[in-house]
């Protein structure tokens, strides 16, 4: 594992000098079933994002990442429902927005990567055609002919040959095929761009790449980039802060080299310990013993305590609050009591 208390340190002190393009405030998400209580896959999350910046959204499978960026773009399936909260994107409440406003804001200000470019992509719509789509609903003033153009432009920025545009899917690798769902996000000139596990199926050389490639579209275009993964290494490498969910809930929140040198949640510390690292003297792998909760049965108190190696009895019976440690590190375990500021 990299050491990002190197890396990343000047950077992330400038970006907390940047304007907040996304503040998410208290966002509640329910999935509805009639026959059975509500399952609560986010509950009262914060984060802000801001000009620049890259945040990772860490924790494992279940926890709630996919459903709070399908919630932040308002596009949950039917069963799901925003119960509380609001998202506020240069200061706009998008929660508050009729469905034809927030046709508008997505993709030209908010985009995203979806995961499993084999499942996203269109198979009988050429590559070509799918990225104009978004350029031809969001600027209609362009003509065929700078639509063609662009989709040239974008393919090329993603290292995708422009002539490969009238090409079907099936013709693409599949390190292409995310390629082309990158360029896709990009069709638009958003300003945040949501990568919801990226890399998901693709071989570990591919999965460089395609890191290396964000990376660099990041710097270059100035992105904003919510990054969705299991991979402690891409955070690491990436991004600027991390936000640690736990069964719908923030574990943890804070800058990357505070949760990588100084992680207070044990949640986040035995996330840590469970990545390979080979600094550490050979031995046998660990892991977190048990799963995580399910999000319609819900264990009482703290969600991660039936798992948690410090548990005791006061985190079995109410669930801990967000305790703020400092200015831009807070997390929700009562070890942390008497260091609330």
């Amino acid at each position: 594992m990299s050491d990002p208390s190197v890396s990343s340190h000047t950077h992330a002190a400038s970006v907390n000098d940047r304007p907040v393009l996304l503040d998410v405030r208290n966002l509640s998400i329910d999935y509805v079933n009639k026959d059975a209580s509500p399952a609560q896959a986010v509950r009262e999350l914060d984060f802000t994002l801001r000009a620049g910046e890259v945040l990772g959204l860490v924790g494992e499978s279940g926890c709630g990442k996919s459903t709070l960026m399908l919630g932040l773009m308002r596009l949950l399936p039917p069963a799901g429902r925003i119960v509380d909260g609001a998202v506020y994107f240069q200061g706009r409440d998008l929660l508050a927005l009729s469905e034809a406003e927030m046709e508008d804001v997505r993709w030209k200000n908010i985009s995203i990567i979806f995961q499993g470019a084999m499942n996203a992509l269109n198979p009988v719509r050429t590559i070509g055609d799918q990225i104009g789509e978004a350029i031809r609903l969001h600027m209609p003033r362009q003509d065929s002919a700078a639509v063609d153009a662009r989709i040239r432009r974008l393919l090329d920025l993603v290292g995708i040959a422009g002539n490969r545009k009238d090409q079907y899917p099936h013709q693409y690798s599949g390190g292409m095929r995310q390629r082309a769902m990158i360029a896709m996000a990009l069709a638009c000139d958003p300003q945040i761009v949501i990568a919801d596990e990226p890399t998901t199926a693709l071989d570990v050389m591919i999965q460089a790449q395609i890191l290396e490639l964000m990376g660099n579209l990041q710097k270059e275009l100035g992105l904003s980039i919510i990054f969705v993964t299991h991979d402690l290494g891409v955070v690491a490498e990436l991004c600027d802060s991390v936000l640690v969910m736990y069964g719908g809930v923030t574990a943890e929140y804070a800058d990357v080299d505070t949760i990588y040198n100084a992680p207070r949640h044990p949640y986040t510390q035995e996330l840590l310990r469970a990545f390979p690292d080979i600094t550490r003297p050979a031995g046998k792998l660990t892991s977190i013993p048990g799963y995580p909760p399910r999000l319609d049965d819900l264990p009482p108190g703290c969600r991660f305590a039936p798992r948690c190696p410090q548990v005791f009895g006061r985190c079995r019976q109410e669930m801990p609050p967000i305790y703020r440690l400092d200015d831009k590190h807070v997390a929700s375990c009562f070890l942390l009591e008497g260091e609330s500021v």
